[in-house]
């Protein structure tokens, strides 16, 4: 099985490497430590499978599995594995398309598992993230709920991190390839969506929501 594995953090992606190292099962044919990464290295290898953080600078691992999933002729599977225990997080995951989300407290063991069941066409859940989704839809009694940045497009998404990792709105024009009034143009809308006053509560807001980090 080719894997690609992307997350910001060296330490991860080592240990990562060494541990699929051990099984002749598995290739780690590239590595990546953000989203616009990933993407690179699954149109130039197209691998059988993506591992991926969600908390990644520039375009972060939600965003980049829902990209992989439209990428033409591209056939990556996506498993998500993630600090982020929040019944909304899981849900967004699925939404993008990702066949299995896990947390990083896993063992190797459960990763592997995790990752055959994804190639054999299955979806694949941490046991204990399976309980906490389940506590939460019990909790809501109506099943899951679209938030204010789950209705968000893809350019809005984009423009809400990219704001939230401190870009200014020229260099987020830049970034995009559109001009400064299309920026802010979707910042306007992603405060009346998102119901914030302001770029600190927006920060604020993506940083709960895993989209940036707190340096």
């Amino acid at each position: 099985m080719r894997i690609v594995i992307a997350d910001d953090h060296a330490l991860v992606v080592e240990g990562l490497r060494l541990c699929f190292g051990t099984d002749p099962d598995f290739e780690v044919v590239a590595v990546a430590e953000n989203g616009d990464q990933l993407l690179e290295a699954v149109r130039r290898e197209n691998p059988d499978l993506a591992v991926v953080d969600i908390s990644m600078p520039g375009l972060n691992g939600i965003d980049a599995v829902r990209a992989i999933r439209c990428l033409p002729g591209i056939v990556t599977r996506c498993l998500i594995m993630s600090m982020h225990r929040e019944a909304e997080f899981v849900r967004e995951a699925f939404r993008a398309g990702a066949g299995a989300y896990i947390v990083k407290s896993s063992s190797f063991d459960e990763l592997r598992i995790a990752a055959r069941t994804v190639m054999s066409g299955r979806n694949y859940l941490s046991p204990e993230i399976a309980d906490l989704l389940a506590s939460s839809l019990a909790e809501t009694g109506t099943g899951p709920v679209r938030s204010g940045i789950s209705t968000l497009t893809p350019r809005e998404r984009q423009t809400f991190q990219l704001l939230a990792e401190g870009l200014s709105v020229k260099g987020i024009g830049f970034k995009l390839g559109v001009s400064h009034k299309t920026v802010h143009t979707y910042r306007t809308v992603l405060m009346q969506k998102l119901g914030c006053e302001s770029i600190a509560e927006l920060t604020k807001m993506a940083i709960r929501h895993g989209l940036t980090e707190v340096d």
